[in-house]
């Protein structure tokens, strides 16, 4: 397990948010998320777009922190996994990049009321999109790069 501190800067030597390691940015993140979803006067995840985004963020966020947030996050890749991987649809299993898109579809095609099931699809999306490869991987790979190079070394 890694638990390597590192520092978001600020200009030339400064820090930003002090040492802080990717756990906790992904900690306060979903803190954020959770604080948005719930109707927060400061956080507003008051569409479909933002809580796919930020379930997304958030999923990517677990997966970099790794340790028990990651074991989580493959909780969660596991549920979305076994409802839509693991059928046959018209005769074959639909892959992990066919997860992905079903997720997103979810999410982003059907009218919701309330934020939390795009929020869901989004999160499940967020963590999968590695693994399914082509431009889900690409998504994933550029967070990747810019968490890299906000927080420096991810992973």
């Amino acid at each position: 397990m890694q638990h390597d501190t590192v520092t978001l800067a600020a200009g030339v030597g400064g820090q930003l948010l002090g040492s802080i390691t990717v756990a906790g940015l992904a900690g306060g993140a979903t803190l954020a998320f959770i604080a948005g979803l719930r109707g927060s006067d400061k956080i507003k995840i008051d569409n479909k777009v933002k809580a796919l985004t930020w379930g997304a963020v958030i999923g990517q966020l677990w997966i970099a922190a790794g340790g028990t947030l990651a074991d989580i996050a493959t909780g969660v890749d596991d549920v979305s996994k076994g409802i839509f991987g693991g059928s046959e649809l018209l005769g074959q299993a639909p892959g992990q990049g066919g997860v992905c898109l079903i997720l997103f579809v979810i999410a982003y095609a059907f009218r919701w009321k309330r934020m939390v099931p795009p929020a869901l699809c989004g999160l499940a999306l967020g963590i999968g999109m590695a693994e399914a490869g082509g431009l889900w991987a690409i998504g994933a790979n550029v967070f990747k790069a810019i968490l890299g190079a906000v927080v420096g070394r991810v992973m």
